[in-house]
């Protein structure tokens, strides 16, 4: 019998993981700032964000189970799945049902969750505290799935767990191989809901209705979902790129976890 998921929406308020990067990442910050991190911090924060940000959200949430842009085999959506709770995002079911169900389907309509139209600050972050409920209707096909229902059901204690840990194996290596990484995850994806959004930072290469654009100027920070309006033309495409320059490093490491 097919385990059901527990149908609740995890904001910043009752989600705790969210909570917990955003506390601990700006401690992280701090330490790097001022001079109190390790020399070695920022050789564990890119296999960190390798792991946590590329494959667990941009390639994993985003690409693998919002959008179905490429095949892969369970050992893989495994760790998509892990590295997607250790981001501190929620559940990949919420994550998907808020990516597809609202923004995808009313982009930058008042039903789109995130957008800019409702406000730059809601955009990046307060909207998550004025929901009150969420529909999961967009992700009936993901409730098939015992991973993602398990997953989804399970985060909160997977991310706990995995950091209580590593902190007692090396606070230092907790801070900037899962939390540093996690933090800039998470802006990474503000940055992308907010900006990404606004007509005249960047440019077109198709002619949606939505207010998406392409932004090279964000590149740097957010890589290949700086192309974010080419994802809005053609969602189903695993590749970001278009044009020759418009490099899109996750679907590199796609190319390596997909099912060929």
């Amino acid at each position: 019998m097919a385990t059901k998921a527990k149908i609740i929406f995890q904001n910043l308020i009752n989600n705790p993981t969210l909570l917990f990067v955003q506390i601990f990442g700006l401690y992280a910050i701090y330490l790097v700032l001022f001079g109190n991190a390790p020399v070695w911090w920022w050789i564990a924060f890119i296999p960190g964000y390798l792991c946590i940000f590329i494959i667990g959200i941009s390639a994993g949430y985003h690409r693998y189970l919002a959008h179905k842009s490429f095949p892969t085999n369970r050992f893989v959506k495994r760790l998509i799945l892990f590295f997607g709770i250790l981001s501190g995002q929620g559940s990949p079911l919420t994550w998907v049902a808020i990516h597809r169900g609202y923004h995808h389907r009313h982009a930058d309509t008042d039903k789109d969750l995130h957008s800019p139209i409702h406000g730059f600050l809601s955009s990046y972050i307060t909207w998550m505290f004025r929901i009150k409920r969420l529909s999961y209707s967009s992700v009936k096909d993901l409730r098939k799935d015992q991973d993602i229902i398990f997953a989804h059901n399970h985060f909160v204690k997977i991310f706990l767990l995995t950091n209580l840990l590593i902190i007692c194996i090396s606070v230092n290596l907790w801070l900037y191989l899962f939390i540093l990484p996690a933090w800039v995850a998470f802006q990474t994806i503000s940055i992308t809901t907010s900006f990404n959004h606004i007509e005249f930072l960047g440019y077109k290469n198709y002619p949606t209705s939505d207010r998406s654009i392409n932004c090279i100027w964000l590149w740097p920070f957010i890589l290949g979902d700086a192309w974010h309006n080419n994802h809005h033309g053609n969602p189903k495409t695993s590749n970001m790129k278009i044009r020759w320059w418009e490099l899109d490093p996750t679907f590199w490491i796609i190319k390596i976890i997909q099912k060929s």
